[in-house]
């Protein structure tokens, strides 16, 4: 079931390809980023803040997680580094375990939940009135919110480009150095 799941994700979600960088070298790129603090630009990043934590474990799985307030829980990345058979480099490979996606969900519900409470609010006390008062709330509210879920959104497809950028060399660009 957990393989079914996987397979049907975003290939945003995934990251699976060969580096010519050796194991050490990967291990060390990936430690050398411990706790970061991923920035942008916008409403978004001020609404969703994200710190980024990189760890890799003794058996050659990293897990990346991007953690933001008001988390249910973290964005989750867990990959490996295998070596290469032909020995040319390193495998890597991962995907996303954890999205955002039920956290957006939540909000979304919270929100429509205090707009119903408050259009009844505003109904008992200025009647026909309080449609006029409430709809424009919403529609403020639904605005701000959008940009965090973007931000969300792109921070949780960003971390399988994280782990490209960070990781993928050619042989000619390790041959240079």
């Amino acid at each position: 079931m957990e393989e079914q799941k996987t397979k049907d994700r975003s290939p945003h979600y995934t990251a699976e390809f060969l580096t010519a960088l050796h194991l050490a070298a990967c291990r060390e790129r990936l430690e050398r980023d411990g706790a970061t603090e991923i920035t942008g630009r916008g409403l978004g990043p001020t609404l969703a803040p994200i710190q980024q934590t990189v760890t890799v474990k003794p058996n050659d799985e990293f897990v990346i997680e991007r953690g933001f307030p008001w988390a249910i829980q973290p964005i989750r990345f867990v990959g490996y580094l295998d070596h290469d058979e032909d020995g040319k480099g390193t495998w890597v490979h991962g995907t996303i375990t954890h999205d955002t996606y039920n956290q957006v969900l939540i909000e979304g519900m919270i929100i429509f939940m205090g707009f119903f409470v408050l259009t009844v609010l505003f109904f008992l006390r200025l009647k026909v009135r309080a449609l006029a008062v409430s709809l424009p709330l919403l529609l403020i509210l639904l605005l701000v919110f959008s940009a965090r879920w973007r931000t969300l959104r792109r921070s949780t497809e960003g971390v399988a480009r994280w782990v490209r950028r960070k990781l993928y060399l050619t042989a000619e660009q390790v041959n240079k150095r």
